[in-house]
């Protein structure tokens, strides 16, 4: 007979930046809405904190205490004094991915909702100070973020023209203001498709 929870939790990416589902049969799956070095990160420690006995051995069962041998803070392999090196954290030493175009596609669809979608990515582009970056990838970021700014000010700007037409229509007065609009967005478009054309090349480049 099939067991019907008394309660059931929902959770979404409204709510949590990342969610692992298991069901008894099948695939785990994930939702993430975090840049992909991070949910890996994340994922990690998570992986870690399992596979460690810390707070599970004999000692820490008895006393109620951690353990000053596994709960004791990581150090290098080869030190056995504290006093000998400042304490470095296993995580670290661990390599860090390098900045990738889609961390920063994934900070503009994460901020999606947002009043500036590309001023907010910005910001958590530039806070990530942990990952990697070379010139290349700055320079890829840059092409990202600046394409999709571009992309936003020619939605201002067909919108200007839109409402000008609405409220005032197409006459010998409002037909030079009309034109012009529709001269700086497809100036606009063009620049933005210059850019994501620029970082296709590269990417392809990048690949081979």
């Amino acid at each position: 007979m099939t067991r019907i929870p008394d309660a059931v939790s929902v959770a979404s990416l409204d709510t949590h930046r990342l969610i692992v589902a298991v069901p008894n049969e099948g695939p785990a799956e994930i939702s993430c809405n975090l840049p992909r070095t991070v949910a890996a990160d994340v994922l990690r420690q998570l992986a870690d904190n399992l596979d460690s006995p810390a707070g599970r051995c004999a000692t820490a069962i008895l006393t109620g205490r951690p353990c000053p041998v596994h709960d004791a803070p990581s150090r290098p392999r080869g030190i056995t004094s504290p006093s000998h090196v400042p304490f470095v954290n296993v995580d670290d030493r661990r390599p860090t991915m390098p900045l990738d175009p889609s961390d920063v596609r994934g900070a503009l669809d994460f901020n999606a909702g947002r009043s500036d979608q590309v001023l907010a990515s910005l910001r958590d582009v530039l806070l990530d100070t942990e990952t990697p970056r070379e010139p290349e990838h700055a320079l890829a970021a840059a092409r990202i973020l600046l394409e999709a700014h571009a992309r936003q000010i020619a939605a201002l700007v067909e919108a200007q023209h839109d409402a000008t037409h609405a409220k005032w229509g197409l006459s010998r007065s409002t037909r030079g203001l009309l034109t012009g609009y529709s001269s700086a967005r497809k100036t606009v478009t063009a620049y933005a498709d210059g850019l994501a054309a620029e970082q296709a090349l590269a990417e392809g480049a990048a690949s081979k």
